[in-house]
């Protein structure tokens, strides 16, 4: 006797959710390997900005850190995470805490880490810095808790929890051990 044909859902799951890697070896996995995208000069080819990254559109504006006349209601991000930063903007504004966001720092920005010599999350558009102005690297920092709390239970690790020089409260990445 024949079994009848397995029936195989119309439209796949196509977002999966998306679980924040541990280490390099993931974070290539998850979010591709950005060293294949570096030239002879050190410089990021076009290709990984178009082939990885995306606008993600913000639910409220935020004032840029490094020029405070402007502000942006988009950023430039890794697109396999547009989801991940529009849902924690979207639940800051639903809990009334867009003023506890008080400037954005960047999230995509291929570069080193400010501490260390490889290359800083923010580079394939998975970090993000906030509140710069009073969250400086190496101190305390005045971060929301509640702000902490949404990040992180969106899968983020903040950076305020790190020990010494290399503690920076204005960072969140979206993954661990790195």
């Amino acid at each position: 006797m024949e079994k009848p044909p397995v029936k195989m859902d119309a439209a796949p799951n196509t977002n999966p959710v998306l679980v924040a890697p541990h280490g390099i070896e993931e974070i290539v996995r998850v979010f591709g390997d950005i060293r294949e995208h570096i030239g002879p000069d050190g410089k990021l080819a076009a290709s990984w900005q178009m082939n990885y990254l995306a606008r993600a559109s913000l639910s409220f504006p935020l004032r840029l850190a490094w020029d405070p006349s402007r502000s942006i209601t988009q950023m430039t991000c890794h697109r396999r995470m547009i989801s991940a930063f529009t849902g924690v903007f979207r639940t800051i504004q639903d809990r009334g805490l867009q003023t506890s966001v008080t400037s954005f720092g960047g999230c995509f920005a291929f570069r080193p880490q400010r501490t260390g010599y490889k290359l800083s999350a923010h580079s394939w558009g998975i970090a993000i810095d906030l509140n710069s102005e009073s969250n400086p690297q190496g101190s305390a920092g005045i971060m929301d808790a509640r702000v902490i709390d949404i990040f992180r239970s969106a899968g983020f690790e903040w950076g305020g929890e790190w020990k010494g020089h290399a503690c920076d409260p204005m960072h969140f990445q979206f993954c661990t051990g790195y």
